[in-house]
Order: C-alpha cells, then structure tokens, then sequence
C-alpha cells in the first residue's frame, strides 16, 4: 500500500470533502484541531465558527490546540448513518479506547456541539 492510498488517508479525504465548507457562525469560535483517523492527519483551522483550511501538517513540532486520534474502525462507526451505542459520540469513543484526545481541552469543551457536528458531517455524505 503506498502513502496516500491506505484507509486512514480515505477516511482523511472523506472528512476533508465534507467538512471544508463548514460554518457555525452562531456559535463562532477559533480552534486549531489535529484529526487523525487511523494513519492519516489533518490539521483543521477554525476562525469564527467557519472552518479555513484543511491540511496535511508538515512541520515538525506542528502547533494545535487539541487533537483527536481514532482508528479506522473508530471513525467508519461514528460515520455510520445511525451509529450503535458507543459508536455515536466522541466521548464515548474515548472511553471506550477508540479514540483518544489531548491538548487544551477547554477550546474542545467549550465549543463541544459545533466540534460535534463539524466531526460527523461525512455520516451526511456516504463515500
């Protein structure tokens, strides 16, 4: 499997498709959220509530304020249309060790339903 074609970098596309022309002015805030969904990152820049880039971090010691790591199966379940329980929600994957979180968590916590959202757009658009 060469870099770029693996499953974690599919799901990354799918969600990158998806989620670049996010917007949630209402609830406007600025975030910067490392995404990883299995091997593949995204680094995903949030000013005002409107998501302004998408992309691939390059540089070491990349800067973000939290990060959210899940596995492929992770990421397939919690897109799923109607996810089973434990598979629904962010948090309940974490707890259940498929999906890890780090950084500042009070930027995460804060503006928790908007992240939500942002993150299970791709259940809307089936790839």
């Amino acid at each position: 499997m060469t870099v770029g074609t693996s499953p974690g970098h599919a799901l990354a596309e799918r969600f990158s498709r998806t989620a670049s022309n996010y917007a949630r002015e209402r609830e406007a805030f600025d975030a910067d959220m490392l995404l990883q969904f299995g091997d593949a990152k995204r680094l995903v820049r949030v000013r005002g509530g409107v998501v302004t880039d998408i992309v691939i971090p390059v540089r070491p010691l990349q800067s973000w304020d939290f990060s959210i790591w899940g596995s492929e199966q992770a990421w397939r379940s919690y897109w799923e249309p109607l996810p089973q329980p434990g598979w629904h929600d962010i948090l309940a994957l974490s707890k259940r060790g498929e999906m890890r979180i780090e950084g500042r968590l009070q930027p995460l916590m804060a503006n928790l339903q908007a992240i939500k959202d942002l993150l299970a757009l791709p259940r809307e658009a089936r790839a």
